[in-house]
């Protein structure tokens, strides 16, 4: 290995660190206490060399969230590959949204701004983009307008009800767990259908 390829080696390595470092401390203390400094001690080197990588901790946090989104993003093909009609494709599509939420919680923050949402969320990357387009395609097949307006509206409807959803979950679910009755991932799948059966 010539010391190009070791040096390319070790910046993607330090790379990497740097973000499994920031969702550490992310795990132990929430997205806000993520400074620089902190993911520097972590990869035990100093800020400037993060720096040099990442312009700030906007930047990580961005590329984290957008990892995220490249993830929901593959789940999300594999039920669009599964070839059910666009009614059933969105009921799972929310329930796809719920587990994973549930299995990468912090990261589900992160994504939708629960705790804090990275500055550049903004410029909405290919990830973010593809994944409002598979939700769009299954409402347009479903609702008889075609006015691209109007789906984008319905679109932001079942975003709402769906993020929004999870989001008091994932807020009250230390409030939650003791009682028996509560059955949040039913209550879900309850407000997809009556939004699906106003489509028709």
């Amino acid at each position: 290995m010539s010391s190009i390829e070791r040096k390319l080696r070790h910046k993607e390595n330090l790379r990497s660190a740097i973000l499994e470092a920031a969702r550490t401390i992310a795990l132990k203390e929430g997205w806000q206490a993520v400074t620089i400094r902190k993911i520097a001690d972590e990869v035990e080197y100093t800020p400037p060399i993060v720096y040099e990588h990442f312009s700030n901790k906007e930047a990580v946090l961005f590329e984290i969230a957008m990892e995220g989104f490249g993830l929901l993003r593959s789940k999300l093909e594999s039920e669009e590959k599964n070839g059910v009609d666009p009614e059933q494709r969105l009921d799972n599509y929310a329930k796809i949204h719920w587990a994973f939420a549930q299995q990468h919680a912090e990261l589900y923050k992160l994504m939708f701004g629960i705790e804090t949402m990275p500055s550049l969320a903004s410029e909405r990357p290919q990830e973010v983009m593809a994944i409002g387009e598979m939700i769009k395609n299954a409402i347009k097949e479903i609702s008889p307008l075609t006015e691209d307006q109007e789906v984008r509206e319905l679109f932001f409807q079942w975003m709402c009800i769906v993020n929004g959803f999870i989001t008091m979950v994932l807020i009250m679910q230390n409030h939650t767990k003791e009682n028996a009755n509560w059955q949040p991932e039913q209550f879900l799948e309850k407000a997809n259908r009556r939004f699906v059966k106003s489509l028709q």
